[in-house]
């Protein structure tokens, strides 16, 4: 126990009023190297020295042969090691290392996998008392601590998704500082390489670049530039001064930017550079044979578990690394890999057009004219099989000429995120060399870093990375080029920030519809990136006499109304059109036909679709659509087995005003496409407010109101003016400070609709968004409607009335402007009303008979496919006996539904006994009873189950109200409306098949 000892006597040699947490270091370091050497000699205590900033790196770290035991923090005497173990430095060390020591020279805590171990060598007591002897136990007892920890197993990895996650976890930590170190550089260092690489990205890559999303492109393309030298490096040590010389010189442009390792010994890179020493040591201590064999394009073995993974064992390392690296990051820019059985579907689909439609026998490997571009390449994947469809096509002794003279020159692809374009040529490069091809000098592949919707001068010249200036030239003269076949998986990104002058103008086009502005208002949906690639390769399609675009991208654009001017616009370019819906839309709660559960093939939310356009003269003009329903893996089988032949297509039917890309039946087409459209009903409507600060906004009662109010804008609600009755959700009013400075979409029309009485029609533009498997998408308000009364939002209100504040002409006897009450109904539907029953119906009659329709289930099940895509459409009956029924009907549901009239029926009763909190709803039937729990004890009785599992909106009424109110005890007013919701939606079902009784011998 002598290196105790002398461990303690340093302790109690000095000044405590001195001491700091780097007094003692050397003293620490020597007493853990002389626990180690009695370990294992090859053990190696690094002390990293003082660091400053959020960034330093812990104060000692452990290796074996270069291999990562753990890191130790050493902290000064006395500080609370409790706080330590919780804040955010010890958590980050925890990501690179499930190992830690924490150790105030006299307390020590060993973390290990999740589990907390401590001793403590002495006291402070101690250490003021220079007679005092150490406690042999004590010592025992932490040497035996220390000794776990440094035994603890090297960190040496095998498996690429281990590798992937450790170079993510470094990675982050890179990016933080590259984060901060840019925002420096820009107040005070503007001349800085860091800042200068940023400039140069964002004048010519990509204009809207940000300082973090460049810090984030620029860290990754360090992690994966290194892991390309270190793969070329083979079993040489590769360091921060060599990396630069084991890149090829096929990837210019990345040994550039892998150039900017050696800075990292200047000044301002200290406190990081220990990060990429760290991912250097992990790469040169991999089981570099493991890692190579396992990231090889040859092997065999795991075909049979996942025969895909072995085909191209990169697929699942990029998005290894994302996963740890950040997920929020891949989401935003819409990077996903799109699995390999979709591309081979894909790529296979275009070798089939290109044998059978253009007549070229040799398809995918025709070098003459066949030209391939993936416009937002990704890390290749698209190329990859390409490549390897040619492969397999054609004899092997081909393989080198067709490398060399069409794979090398005809093959493209654009990519404007470094880290996928480093990987897409490293991947590409490590398959043809698996394939027995490695890269001369001169050769390269023709992936590019740009961006592919904004044009470049072929003049250009860039400062600091040369390669870049060849780069962006290529990239342009591809752009430039006739182009066959376009290819890919564009970016799904609804807020886009692709907004340069030459897509802009493009995109424009789509904004148009038989020669007219397209009527919507808002059209946002057309700005997504995915629609603006869709229009760049229908551009470089515009110019060529033939081509084919074969993509996979969101499907809103088969049937979303506000797509009908991009459809007439594709029409006009493409002759024969093959759309696969995949569906998978999470949102709209997507199942298959059959009710059962429907899955993305992606992991994402939006629903997805394959497009196969082609554009050749003399073929006749066809539209083809089919869908793939069920499970992923079901999807995936699909894509393998079938093909454009035995696909069980269904011819679309192009027609206005719509030009849907899906199937719809003829037989009831005709019929609808004849009926009145809601928004041509109604001259006015609005949408539904929009606060922003719900939860500072919205309260159940005006004194709940009142106090987030003041909370949260610290300031005194002066006027209960600002207070208004809210429709939040369907049959649940709530109140509303309407202040249009703080609400941030007030929708002040809304409001002057509803300056005096006044009913408010509400509709879904798309009714399939709320994911009810049938139309439900029509309620009834009098008064502020939420944007989120129906779910996923984006109603409209139709006003019943409009009000005109006529001006001082028009005065009354006390001069005072006089308000004037308008139907609102449009001039051509007034007249029309009027001629067809020769009769005037007040707009309380015709309101009535619009609602009984729209709650017609004959109506919604037989226009179900068009009442999903667009405002629904109203049939208007000759027979003005039928009209005057079913308005009758039409208005009583109205009353009902406002809450006028209740109906008097013998159901919800309160009962039990409790705090009346709810904690979850839960209905239960049985022989005996039909009841809806609020908690264990009280319930509503005597609830029909297709009361409590009617919908509204895609909002399942009761359970939505009652979940909105979990943890909050209901009051005597919500416990009534609950009932009087029972007894009106019980009604609502009873009057819905009197309404259909009237209906569905004519509808």
């Amino acid at each position: 126990m002598d290196n105790f000892s002398i461990y303690f006597q340093a302790l109690q040699s000095c000044n405590l009023s001195e001491i700091t947490e780097y007094s003692l270091r050397p003293e620490l370091k020597s007493l853990l190297s002389s626990i180690a050497e009695n370990i294992d000699s090859k053990i190696n205590i690094l002390h990293e020295g003082k660091r400053e900033g959020g960034f330093g790196a812990p104060d000692f770290s452990v290796r074996r042969i270069g291999n990562i035991i753990g890191y130790v923090e050493n902290k000064k005497i006395g500080e609370n090691l409790d706080n330590v173990i919780k804040s955010d430095q010890i958590r980050k060390y925890q990501q690179l290392s499930d190992n830690i020591l924490i150790t105030d020279y006299l307390e020590w805590i060993w973390l290990n996998k999740g589990d907390i171990q401590r001793k403590t060598l002495c006291y402070l007591s101690d250490i003021e008392n220079k007679k005092a002897k150490l406690d042999p136990q004590n010592a025992v007892a932490v040497e035996n601590l220390v000794k776990g920890f440094l035994s603890s197993a090297p960190e040496g990895i095998a498996k690429p998704k281990d590798l992937a996650s450790a170079l993510a976890i470094r990675g982050k930590l890179l990016k933080d500082f590259l984060a901060e170190e840019l925002q420096r550089q820009e107040n005070q260092d503007s001349k800085g390489k860091l800042f200068g690489l940023y400039q140069t990205f964002q004048s010519y890559v990509f204009n809207e670049l940000t300082l973090d999303a460049f810090a984030d492109a620029f860290s990754q393309n360090l992690i994966y530039g290194v892991f390309l030298a270190k793969l070329n490096a083979d079993m040489q040590t590769v360091t921060l001064s060599n990396a630069e010389e084991f890149i090829p010189t096929n990837f210019e442009l990345i040994r550039e930017l892998v150039e900017f390792l050696k800075v990292l010994n200047r000044k301002e890179y200290a406190d990081i550079r220990w990060v990429i020493e760290e991912v250097l040591n992990i790469l040169n201590t991999m089981n570099f044979r493991e890692i190579k064999s396992a990231l090889s394009f040859t092997r065999t073995f795991g075909e049979q578990e996942d025969p895909y993974s072995a085909k191209d064992p990169y697929i699942y390392f990029y998005e290894d690394f994302l996963a740890a690296y950040d997920k929020k990051l891949r989401k935003s820019k819409g990077v996903y890999y799109t699995p390999p059985q979709i591309v081979n579907f894909i790529v296979r689909s275009v070798s089939t057009l290109l044998r059978e439609t253009f007549h070229l026998p040799d398809g995918l490997a025709d070098h003459e004219k066949v030209t391939i571009l993936d416009f937002a390449t990704g890390t290749g994947t698209f190329l990859l099989e390409v490549i390897r469809q040619i492969f397999k096509e054609n004899p092997h002794s081909e393989k080198d000429l067709l490398i060399r003279e069409h794979i090398l020159k005809n093959l493209y692809g654009f990519e404007y995120l470094i880290a996928p374009y480093t990987i897409a040529h490293l991947k590409l490069y490590q398959f043809l060399k698996d394939h027995g091809y490695k890269l001369n000098e001169d050769e390269r592949l023709q992936i590019f870093l740009t961006n592919t919707l904004e044009p470049t001068d072929r003049q250009i010249s860039i400062p600091l990375l040369p390669a870049l200036t060849e780069e962006t030239k290529q990239a342009q003269i591809i752009k430039d080029k006739p182009i066959l076949v376009i290819m890919g998986n564009p970016p799904y990104s609804y807020g886009s920030q692709n907004t340069g002058k030459w897509i802009s103008e493009k995109i424009k086009g789509y904004y148009v519809v038989n020669g007219e502005k397209l009527d919507e208002k808002n059209p946002k949906g057309l700005q997504d990136d995915y629609v603006k690639f869709i229009r760049f390769a229908q551009d470089k399609m515009d110019q060529v006499k033939e081509g084919i675009v074969a993509i996979i991208t969101n499907h809103s654009f088969l049937d979303n109304p506000t797509f009908r001017g991009m459809r007439q616009s594709l029409m006009n370019t493409f002759d024969l059109m093959y759309f696969v819906d995949l569906h998978g839309n999470v949102k709209k709660k997507e199942k298959t036909p059959q009710g059962d559960k429907d899955e993305n093939v992606f992991d994402i939310e939006q629903g997805v679709a394959i497009s196969i356009m082609v554009k050749k003269p003399g073929l006749e003009k066809k539209v083809y659509h089919a869908d793939f329903w069920g499970l992923r893996t079901h999807k995936y089988e699909i894509c393998l087995s079938k093909n454009l032949e035995t696909i069980k297509w269904k011819p679309v039917k192009i027609a206005e005003p719509y030009y849907l890309f899906k199937y719809q039946p003829d037989i009831n087409s005709d019929i609808y496409l004849r009926f009145k459209p809601i928004n041509e009903i109604f001259k006015a409507f609005a949408s539904g407010v929009k606060t922003h600060h719900d939860e500072h906004l919205i309260g159940f009662d005006t004194n709940d109101l009142t106090h987030r109010v003041k909370s949260h804008f610290q300031i005194t609600p002066d006027s209960s003016f600002y207070y208004k009755n809210y429709h939040y959700r369907p049959f649940d009013k709530r109140i509303l400070y309407y202040d249009s400075n703080l609400v941030k979409r007030a929708r002040l029309n809304q409001h002057a609709y509803f300056k005096g009485e006044n009913y408010g029609l509400i509709i879904l533009r798309q009714a399939a968004a709320v994911g009810s498997a049938s139309f439900d998408s029509a309620f009834i308000v009098n008064g502020l409607a939420d944007t989120n009364l129906y779910r996923r939002g984006g109603p409209f209100i139709f006003p019943l009335f409009t009000y005109d504040t006529k001006s001082e002409l028009l005065a009354d006897k006390n001069n005072e402007r006089i308000t004037i009450k308008i139907e609102n109904f449009a001039k051509d539907f007034r007249n029309f009303i009027d001629e067809l029953y020769q009769k005037k119906y007040t707009p309380e009659e015709i309101l009535g008979y619009i609602y009984a329709i729209l709650h017609s289930t004959s109506y919604r099940n037989k226009y179900a496919d068009f009442l999903k895509t667009d405002f629904p459409r109203i049939p208007f009956v000759k027979d003005f006996r039928i009209f005057e029924r079913l308005s009758e009907l039409g208005w009583q549901l109205i009353q009902a539904h406002l809450m006028n009239e209740i109906p008097d029926y013998e159901m919800g009763i309160y009962a039990g006994e409790g705090n009346n909190e709810v904690i979850k709803p839960d209905y239960r039937k049985t022989e005996d009873y039909q009841r809806l729990y609020i908690n264990k004890t009280q319930y509503f009785d005597r609830v029909p189950e297709n009361v409590y599992q009617f919908y509204i909106g895609g909002y399942q009424v009761l359970c939505k109200y009652l979940k909105d109110r979990q943890g909050r005890q209901l009051n005597l007013s919500e416990v009534r409306n609950i009932r009087n919701i029972i007894r009106v939606l019980a009604f609502t079902i009873e009057q819905m098949k009197k309404i259909d009784e009237a209906v569905r011998d004519w509808v």
